[in-house]
């Protein structure tokens, strides 16, 4: 059951940041794994309220929100984010901490976005040289090891869990690609998006598309990005490839796609097999665990990607 922001909350963030007193009540509009999107119409106009689900640092958001600008002033159509009154990106509810951005309005009848315009879109971000803001994280650069991956495998056997016949079968392959993941080199390390996929590049009702959901973006390497980008696409990789331009990717640039399959599966495995998580959590985690176990990354899977 999705709760509502309270009209305390509302309050709150129209004072804070200064979008004039709320026409309607806030409406809700999409979920995501870290956070929940509601609109809010207001006097001064219509805004995307995003209540964060995990832990925010007022200098994190203030870092990605400088990445966003960076870009923006590029020409990459995506939200405008808005600031505070004081100038601060977050602001803290009694549950939540939440941020505020200009409405786009999406086209939901548009198709996704083909490999093509990914493979441009992330050849004009990357052509961004913005710097990062610290190391490479372990999400993104490191492998999950022998012992989580058993351990994960374990837990959902002892469950029963619907998904833990497929990640006994692709176990030992999960492993072996552990092997494959190289430290991020810390001279091409430079801020990036670290979730452009089709979910998150929508088309706006003008026809344009729009780069949305920043708040993951950080430090990574370009080139181990772009490798992701071509596992996300699968089949349509040489589409993505062409695009974007540039050599074909090495081995060790599936580094990042290798760190963030593992960390994805045990992070949706645990929470599938929480039972103090919500329903809504639990249901989404054990369907993005059907779907990654369907299509798992794999060594052969890299081999034909670079060959494709």
């Amino acid at each position: 059951m999705i709760g509502m922001l309270s009209s305390e909350v509302t309050a709150m963030v129209t004072a804070r940041y200064g979008l004039g007193r709320a026409t309607n009540p806030p409406v809700y509009a999409a979920r995501g794994e870290l956070g929940r999107i509601w609109r809010l119409d207001t006097e001064g106009g219509t805004w995307a309220v995003k209540e964060a689900l995990v832990p925010v640092l007022e200098a994190d958001a203030a870092a990605d929100v400088a990445f966003q600008l960076a870009v923006a002033a590029t020409g990459v159509p995506l939200p405008s984010p808005v600031r505070t009154t004081d100038g601060q990106v977050t602001v803290r509810g009694p549950d939540a901490v939440l941020r505020v951005y200009e409405w786009v309005d999406l086209d939901p009848a548009a198709p996704d976005p083909s490999a093509a315009d990914l493979g441009d879109l992330l050849a004009r971000l990357h052509r961004v040289r913005h710097p990062a803001r610290g190391p490479v994280g372990e999400w993104f650069a490191a492998p999950l090891g022998p012992a989580r991956w058993t351990a994960l495998a374990a837990k959902a056997a002892k469950a029963n869990a619907e998904w833990a016949g497929p990640l006994d079968e692709h176990l030992p392959e999960l492993i072996a690609l552990d092997a494959l993941v190289r430290p991020p080199d810390p001279a091409k390390v430079r801020t990036c998006h670290r979730d452009l996929n089709a979910d998150n590049v929508r088309r706006a009702t003008g026809g344009h598309l729009v780069v949305l959901d920043w708040e993951n973006s950080g430090p990574a390497q370009p080139e181990r990005e772009f490798a992701a980008l071509l596992w996300e696409v699968g089949d349509a990789a040489p589409a993505a490839a062409r695009a974007y331009g540039g050599p074909p990717p090495e081995r060790e640039h599936f580094s990042t796609a290798i760190a963030v399959q593992g960390h994805l599966l045990e992070f949706y495995g645990t929470r599938a097999l929480d039972p103090t998580s919500p329903a809504e959590d639990r249901d989404r985690a054990t369907a993005r665990l059907d779907a990654m176990l369907a299509r798992p990354l794999t060594e052969k899977a890299i081999a034909e990607l670079r060959d494709s």
